[in-house]
């Protein structure tokens, strides 16, 4: 075929977009309330966005050469006299394979920019583009033949190469600017849905602090399921800043941890929770409670408000990069509602604690359900993953993990 020819590849991205359009207009208002709008609009992006093609190098297993009859186009002077436009002579076919991964549609899309002189003939299959040649037993007997052929075929890989990568910037531009476009439709399309349900205003989780606390100073196509039912309810959140300073009180009480670690060395788990417990409270005046039944389970650390979790904490003692995953898991069951700002906290008493911090963050990383992965310092990490629990929703993550090996 003769590829960049066929399709529009503009009119291709354009036509994506309207059907995106489409999608976010069929949802019901319920999956709009019911679901988080970074999640829906990854979903999106995931549906919508088209793969770049990478053409890799020729897989020189697939080399195919044949002998055949061929034609061979006769020169205009001697038409009258053969009466015929093409001649059969005996011959070759050779046939080269090169793999490539992406939307093979791009091969026949013309982008913004091209090539004047045209393209040479492919045939795009499933996994492979070929580049095939016909020659007369003369012409591959004759001088440098064989260089002769794979010069063609260098020069003409190249210029697909060339073809491609025009449409693989257009694709680039479309894929950078979808997730936005998909969220802006999806904030559009929830600020009518509030409008007609009438919502009730959010409420945040009132966090008194004492006197003291006031000076104290204390820190990756992946379409996940969707909630498709909605009910409507005051929400119970933490703010941002309040958030931001639970996790601080949790960091500068762990920093004390690490300062005198044989000072805590006879204390458990249990016991070093207790003492996160009574720093948080000395600022939160008593709302932190530990061992607080959750939805399935007794979560470490948590502060209410009206039987909704506001924040919800576990702490562990480190075993393994393995365990990460469950910890993730049971932190994940406790929770019964959207938007929970959540804490991993790790006793590491075994040496070599900044290996130990590398096999933390590779086990964050590896996790399906993670979304980000940001490191805030070497021991804490801040995390965005889906909630396996609760459909279309994002949970807020900080995992961070305190150096308390003591030497004997």
């Amino acid at each position: 075929m003769q590829p960049f020819k066929d399709m529009d590849l503009g009119m291709v991205l354009s036509t994506n977009i309207q059907k995106m359009v489409a999608k976010v207009d069929s949802f019901k208002n319920e999956e709009i309330m019911a679901n988080d709008l970074e999640i829906l609009a990854s979903n999106l992006y995931e549906e919508f966005r088209i793969e770049p093609v990478e053409i890799t190098d020729e897989e020189f297993d697939k080399r195919h050469i044949e002998q055949a009859k061929i034609k061979k186009r006769i020169e205009p002077f001697f038409r009258d006299y053969y009466e015929k436009e093409y001649v059969e002579v005996d011959g070759v076919i050779m046939t080269f394979y090169f793999p490539f991964t992406g939307w093979g549609e791009l091969f026949k899309c013309h982008a913004s920019m091209f090539a004047c002189g045209g393209y040479p003939d492919i045939t795009v299959g499933m996994m492979y583009i070929s580049f095939v040649y016909e020659y007369s037993l003369e012409e591959v007997q004759g001088e440098n033949a064989r260089d002769k052929a794979l010069k063609k075929l260098e020069r003409d890989i190249k210029d697909i190469r060339d073809g491609i990568s025009y449409a693989n910037k257009d694709v680039e531009s479309y894929n950078m600017s979808l997730k936005k476009q998909a969220l802006h439709l999806l904030e559009e399309k929830k600020r009518k849905v509030e409008s007609f349900f009438s919502v009730a205003n959010m409420f945040e989780v009132p966090a008194k602090k004492s006197a003291y606390a006031e000076t104290h100073v204390p820190l990756q196509r992946k379409i996940v399921p969707i909630a498709h039912e909605y009910k409507k309810e005051d929400i119970y959140s933490i703010s941002d800043a309040n958030y931001a300073d639970i996790l601080a009180t949790i960091k500068h009480m762990g920093s004390t941890y690490e300062r005198t670690p044989k000072s805590y060395a006879a204390m458990k788990e249990e016991d070093l929770r207790n003492t996160l417990l009574a720093a948080l409270n000395g600022t939160y005046l008593g709302g932190a409670v530990g061992e607080a039944f959750r939805n399935n389970g007794k979560t470490d650390i948590c502060i209410e408000e009206k039987n909704r979790a506001a924040f919800v904490a576990e702490c562990k003692m480190w075993t393994g990069q393995k365990a990460i995953a469950d910890a993730l898991k049971q932190l994940d069951s406790y929770l019964t509602w959207r938007d929970c700002k959540t804490a991993l906290i790790y006793f590491v008493r075994k040496k070599d604690f900044l290996a130990i911090l590398q096999t933390a963050e590779e086990a964050l990383r590896a996790l399906p359900e993670m979304r980000q992965v940001q490191i805030l310092d070497k021991n804490e990490f801040k995390c965005c993953m889906i909630s396996t629990q609760n459909p279309g929703q994002q949970i807020q993550v900080r995992v961070m993990l305190f150096n308390m090996y003591a030497k004997e």
